[in-house]
């Protein structure tokens, strides 16, 4: 296709006709669909001419929206990168598009051929969260010329990423172990994940915070209005009277809410005012708060679990990367349990929240801990390669400074 000719096209129209060869139902599932039934009536053989147009299918799918990508990079099309890398727009439907990465990826896929886009494409396997952290290092590599940089810059990225993540799994499973020794040891009531603060503020710290901590916190508590507190921290009144606990941290949600339900289904309530009206009692009985922590969490869930969905069949996705898919899985059970242990407090989905984040931490730290191990070093060589680029510069610059010293004196 030339220049002249891929201007003239529209960019839609070749993810459309890319859409009708690998979309769901398309072409290319009604060959694997005739394919499986042959296959069950024992007459593959038959369609044996039909094999290369399975192959075809997905190549020449994935060649339009790349060729519509770079339409699209030229008008400045956020999208235009993810879809030239081979994703689908429903790959990346509703998950952040990072300005920074997809601006110097665009720029490489709207040069016109000056500079190599292929680092962009996507790798076998690769899910768009994948792509996103890899595409920075790849990136500083280009521009730098020197592959530490993108190397350093992609396990920064992705040591960062350990840090906000793996720390929470270790401290949950920490907690909730402590949690169920008290409850088996002592019956104690087990407290949601998540609600430390509300527990501060309410004067009913964890043992292990200290004193000073616990002192200053509980006198915040006491000068905030109790509507507010209520509001923030969840009601101990609703806990009392609808989920048998005395404090908001320690209610099952849904035990509130289906007894507010049946309730009001029993005071003469529609199913859905019954509904509605339980699920507000719920919201008010585990405050703001607690609220925000299980909506980020089912939040968490399903990134998680679209990610291992686009990693493809689970047994080939082990064998490719097999710590790294163990990973991706776990932290995936990991967030399950966590969201169920903070709108059910018990035995059960503590000690699940305990194993997964365990294992979720455990396994994410083994794999990579070549990259914790050799990161120092990365960052000396990037540290001496920046000192030779400025060492070269202050060099030209002085010497451009002789040169137009020795052009304005006339006696030169």
């Amino acid at each position: 296709m030339s220049d002249s000719s891929k201007r003239m096209a529209n960019p839609s129209d070749l993810e459309h006709l890319a859409k009708l060869l690998d979309g769901r139902g398309r072409l290319g599932d009604k060959l694997d669909e005739a394919f499986t039934r042959a296959s069950r009536l024992g007459v593959e053989d038959k369609l044996s001419v039909l094999k290369p147009l399975r192959s075809w299918t997905g190549d020449t799918a994935v060649d339009l929206r790349r060729r519509g990508a770079i339409l699209r990079a030229e008008k400045g099309d956020p999208q235009a990168a993810a879809l030239y890398a081979g994703f689908k727009p429903e790959d990346f439907k509703g998950l952040a598009l990072p300005p920074d990465a997809m601006l110097i990826a665009n720029a490489a896929i709207a040069s016109g051929g000056k500079f190599d886009a292929a680092w962009l494409k996507r790798e076998p396997g690769e899910t768009y969260q994948d792509w996103l952290q890899r595409i920075p290092g790849d990136a500083a590599a280009k521009v730098s010329g020197d592959e530490n940089i993108g190397e350093m810059v992609g396990d920064y990225i992705e040591l960062t990423a350990l840090a906000s993540t793996v720390p929470g799994a270790f401290k949950v499973a920490a907690l909730g172990t402590l949690s169920l020794i008290k409850r088996f040891k002592h019956g104690d009531f087990m407290k949601a994940p998540g609600t430390t603060l509300a527990q501060i503020l309410k004067g009913r710290p964890p043992s292990l915070l200290p004193a000073r901590i616990a002192r200053l916190g509980a006198q915040i508590g006491r000068s905030t209005p109790p509507v507010v507190l209520d509001v923030l921290t969840g009601s101990d009144r609703l806990a009392q009277l609808h989920g048998g606990r005395l404090y908001a941290w320690e209610a099952n949600l849904l035990k509130v809410g289906n007894n507010v339900r049946s309730a009001s289904r029993a005071a003469g309530a529609s199913r859905l005012g019954a509904l509605r009206s339980g699920a507000g009692a719920a919201l008010r009985t585990g405050g703001w708060w607690r609220a925000a922590g299980i909506g980020g969490s089912i939040v968490a869930v399903g990134v998680g679990a679209f990610d291992v969905w686009q990693e493809g069949h689970p047994a080939d996705a082990f064998r490719r990367d097999k710590l790294g898919y163990v990973s991706k899985v776990s932290g995936v059970a990991f967030n399950t349990s966590l969201t169920a242990a903070m709108v059910a407090p018990n035995p059960v989905t503590i000690g699940a929240a305990v194993v997964t984040g365990a294992v979720y931490g455990g396994v994410t730290l083994w794999q990579n801990r070549d990259k914790i191990r050799e990161f120092p070093g990365k960052v000396a060589d990037a540290g001496a390669w920046a000192g030779k680029k400025v060492a070269e510069g202050a060099a030209k610059l002085a010497d451009g400074a002789k040169k137009l010293g020795s052009a304005l004196n006339p006696f030169d």
